[in-house]
């Protein structure tokens, strides 16, 4: 199953599971859990940002562009926290793609999807005991270990939404996202347009309310995503085949 096909040539993974009740739609449920999912990206990137010294966890393309900054300057305190998030994501990738397979190809949300999301509501979990435990003030090793953590959790997060080849979502930036929308409009075709708008809108989101809630709650700010991520879980269950 292509991406454009997803949503214009239903089968019957794709199908209604309820005639007359579009909400209860297999293809609907899983636009709203990606845009969930693209949610707590948003959050995890402004914790990190904002409170493990300017890094980001999720955005590779960001931490790259820190990480030659910091190379330019001579600072090494930032290449180390900066490489360790980059080094740290990969894995995460790898990690996600090897869980996730190739057995769920055409599915709406293969089981191993799940599993693999499973993984990084693990990472997340420690990371917040982590970061309570360092009452939102992680320093040193301590620091390193946190940012690790969380870029493994987003590594394979994005592997898990990539495996689906879900409209070329990948739920942890959106650049690619923004490309292949405004590719489509060039070539008039809006397919999608819709799910990937509402990506775009849903990282922005996140960052927002994280960034709100840092000054005096940052423990519910880093909170914010492995509780976004149960739900998302939660939600999977319904598209497994049966």
């Amino acid at each position: 199953m292509t991406a454009s096909s997803d949503l214009s040539d239903p089968s019957p993974a794709a199908a209604p599971a309820a005639a007359g009740d579009p909400s209860r739609s297999p293809l609907r449920l899983r636009a709203v859990l990606l845009v969930l999912l693209t949610f707590g990206a948003g959050t995890t990137d402004v914790v990190g940002f904002l409170g493990m010294e300017k890094v980001f966890t999720a955005n590779m393309t960001g931490n790259i562009v820190l990480f030659g900054l910091a190379a330019g300057e001579g600072n090494g305190a930032d290449l180390a926290r900066c490489g360790v998030a980059t080094l740290a994501f990969a894995l995460g990738l790898l990690a996600g793609f090897g869980i996730a397979g190739r057995s769920g190809h055409g599915r709406v949300w293969p089981p191993r999807v799940t599993a693999v999301l499973g993984f990084v509501l693990a990472l997340q979990t420690v990371f917040l005991a982590g970061w309570a435990m360092a009452d939102a003030e992680p320093r040193g090793g301590g620091l390193l270990a946190l940012i690790a953590l969380s870029s493994v959790a987003m590594g394979a997060q994005t592997a898990a939404a990539r495996s689906m080849a879900a409209d070329g979502i990948t739920t942890t930036f959106v650049t690619g996202t923004l490309t292949s929308m405004m590719g489509g409009f060039a070539a008039g075709q809006g397919t999608a347009a819709g799910l990937r708008t509402a990506v775009i809108l849903a990282l922005g989101a996140g960052a927002a309310v994280a960034g709100a809630l840092m000054t005096h709650a940052p423990i519910l700010a880093a909170a914010l995503s492995p509780l976004v991520l149960a739900a998302v879980i939660a939600g999977a269950f319904r598209l497994h085949p049966r």
